[in-house]
């Protein structure tokens, strides 16, 4: 069977297209996902755990990462900030002199200076942890990309809610533990109640990563909170250190 010359071309024209696309693909240099283009970051100032301003400018010249967490979350923000702590171990001297790191809170209501100060000593946390008025924070959390949203659904109103409250159909008027279980009826046998001192009647809920940014002041990598692997995370903070 004779093949038409003009079909053989095509073909070969095709299979031509389709190499140099695929030669043409850029290979990314970082395990996280790599932002591109690059998003400059605008320079802010806020409060650190001391009660202290904190620039972002005070950082030129570093490779900084930054979470953004709150101390309520009762989930992913404390492995994220696990994971912060061993980067900064594994870094060794890199680590404040060449590399910064920042935790900035999303929820301003209640992470104030001295709220972060307990949180970060009792964990053994060194790196600043920030907070400001909402005014403040806005344009950080826009810049970042940080979808945030607060609600207070109490279904069983108990005064905790939702998204903390462990015991969903706590009966009503009955005094409730931190967890939002009552102290009467939903209790387990020998356990230690902590009694509820502070409202967790609202609830926080935000849609963000942490993000790796270069000497230059621009976002370059993102990690998924749930995806992060410590050590990849390092391999791409030296990567930006080595540019």
């Amino acid at each position: 069977m004779r093949i038409n010359s003009r079909v053989i071309s095509a073909i070969l024209v095709t299979l031509g297209l389709l190499t140099a696309g695929c030669m043409g693909q850029e290979e990314s240099p970082f395990y996280g996902e790599e932002i591109k283009p690059k998003i400059p970051v605008g320079d802010f100032i806020l409060i650190d755990e001391d009660g202290e301003p904190y620039a972002l400018s005070e950082l030129e010249g570093k490779v900084i990462v930054i979470a953004f967490l709150f101390t309520r979350c009762p989930d992913i923000c404390p492995i994220v900030s696990a994971n912060l702590h061993y980067v900064a171990e594994q870094l060794g001297d890199t680590y404040g002199e060449e590399v910064a790191i920042l935790s900035i809170t999303v929820d301003p209501w209640t992470d104030n200076s001295t709220v972060l100060k307990q949180y970060s000593d009792d964990r053994g946390f060194h790196w600043p942890h920030l907070t400001g008025s909402l005014e403040e924070l806005q344009p950080v959390w826009v810049n970042f990309d940080v979808g945030l949203t607060t609600y207070d659904s109490d279904q069983d109103g108990d005064g905790v809610a939702d998204g903390f409250d462990l015991c969903a159909d706590t009966p009503e008027g009955e005094e409730v533990d931190d967890e939002g279980c009552g102290l009467d009826t939903q209790q387990p046998e020998d356990s230690a109640v902590t009694v509820k001192h502070h409202p967790l009647s609202y609830w926080v809920d935000h849609t963000t990563g942490t993000i790796i940014v270069d000497k230059n002041f621009n976002q370059r990598v993102w990690w998924g909170d749930t995806d992060w692997n410590a050590e990849m995370v390092l391999d791409d903070i030296l990567y930006l250190l080595e540019e």
